[in-house]
């Protein structure tokens, strides 16, 4: 059923319960606006409650993200002391260029992280400022543009956190790897 016949039926609905209630049937006009304005605050009441999803969400991301710039750093510092273990129990520099090693892993994500945050408190001061009142059609596309900008930095940081993950698994590895190579 489309929009205009579910509005028709739901005029023809409210001039049958004034019939049967003894009132005046409605003017269509005026039926038309509050059903109008009542869609339109639903819209707003929906986008509000996404847009905290939105803010929910980006918190996780950057926990996540600190967790993992973390486990990075720990693994560096873990990775350090693997090399110096293997240069004092290895003895020659010939013995330890002999075996591959791996490098420490990139943490250059992690301040930017540190810079996401002093952003997002930003957009949240700005969305508790905003008055309540019905939106106007440039407020809408401009709360759409910035509903899709959060959307996209989201994903950025969707793919940073799945870097860090991805360096922190290699590191693990070459590091168990060399563990097990030093234990024999």
């Amino acid at each position: 059923m489309s929009e205009l016949q579910q509005q028709q039926n739901s005029y023809e609905q409210e001039c049958q319960r004034a019939e049967l209630l003894g009132l005046q049937a409605p003017d269509k006009d005026e039926f038309d606006r509050r059903l109008q304005a009542r869609l339109e605050q639903e819209q707003a009441d929906h986008d509000a409650a996404e847009a905290v999803l939105l803010e929910q969400q980006g918190e996780a991301l950057r926990d996540v993200g600190g967790k993992l710039g973390e486990l990075n750093s720990i693994l560096s510092s873990t990775q350090q002391r693997l090399n110096r273990f293997k240069q004092t129990a290895c003895g020659s520099l010939s013995n330890i260029f002999a075996r591959p090693s791996s490098g420490s892993v990139d943490l250059s994500a992690a301040a930017a992280g540190a810079a996401e945050g002093a952003a997002s408190q930003e957009e949240r001061a700005l969305v508790q400022e905003q008055p309540r009142h019905p939106p106007t059609a440039a407020e809408v596309s401009a709360a759409k543009a910035a509903k899709q900008q959060r959307i996209d930095s989201d994903l950025d940081k969707l793919d940073a956190l799945i870097n860090k993950a991805d360096n922190a698994h290699i590191a693990m590895s070459e590091q168990t790897k060399q563990m097990r190579r030093l234990a024999k």
